[in-house]
């Protein structure tokens, strides 16, 4: 099965803002209602309020199809209307990595009860990563691996490596689901001084989200 992902980022305008509190409950409400008719056509979706200054909701959603995830688009953008648009996209493939034997349905994973936070940022890597042997960089990336699976707070912190070569502006896309902030960005952190890190040349812009129910905006 080729599972597709999509991240979607929306900013609400000043027209949104300056509505009395019932319009903008009404608002959100479309925006609920047409996401859950078209969970049944997706293998995933879920949402979240955005930390960033520049966009309000992240939608994270998986399908077998690209036209599914479109439809989404569309139908997000119709819930919205005049009151928001979407500020940033990113579309990628969920396999399983080519370096480690993971076994488990890639399907399985995505259907999970949505942990406090989200975090998704798009990744590329220099060329130059590309031209060391596959079991060199086998090793490397074992490293990073150890280094993350070991620290005393990674348990809690699910990770999900995504690909969008020829797909997107980015090589990857990386996505985490995790319930404390701090011991992510302490995980982070450890992570800088492994050799893996030498290779990347972009990981932004980083979107934070936190999950509210079905409260997205208001």
């Amino acid at each position: 099965m080729t599972i597709y992902m999509y991240v979607l980022a929306y900013k609400m305008n000043g027209r949104f803002w300056a509505l009395p509190e019932e319009e903008k409950q009404k608002v959100n409400s479309n925006i609920i209602s047409f996401v859950g008719e078209l969970k049944q056509d997706l293998i995933s979706v879920k949402y979240y309020k955005s930390i960033r200054h520049d966009n309000d909701i992240l939608f994270w959603s998986a399908s077998e199809s690209p036209l599914t995830l479109e439809k989404l688009k569309e139908g997000i953008n119709s819930a919205i209307g005049i009151y928001g648009k979407s500020e940033y996209s990113m579309f990628s493939l969920y396999e399983h990595s080519p370096y480690t034997n993971a076994k488990n349905s890639l399907e399985d994973t995505l259907k999970t009860e949505p942990k406090k936070y989200f975090v998704a940022y798009p990744m590329s890597k220099d060329r130059e990563w590309y031209l060391i042997n596959y079991e060199e960089r086998r090793k490397i990336l074992a490293g990073h691996i150890g280094t993350a699976r070991s620290d005393k707070e990674s348990p809690g912190i699910i990770s999900y490596t995504t690909y969008s070569f020829g797909l997107g502006d980015q090589e990857f896309v990386v996505l985490y689901e995790l319930d404390d902030l701090a011991a992510w960005s302490h995980v982070t952190g450890k992570l800088r001084e492994v050799m893996a890190r030498k290779w990347i040349i972009n990981e932004s812009p980083i979107f934070v989200g936190i999950y509210n129910g079905d409260k997205l905006v208001v």
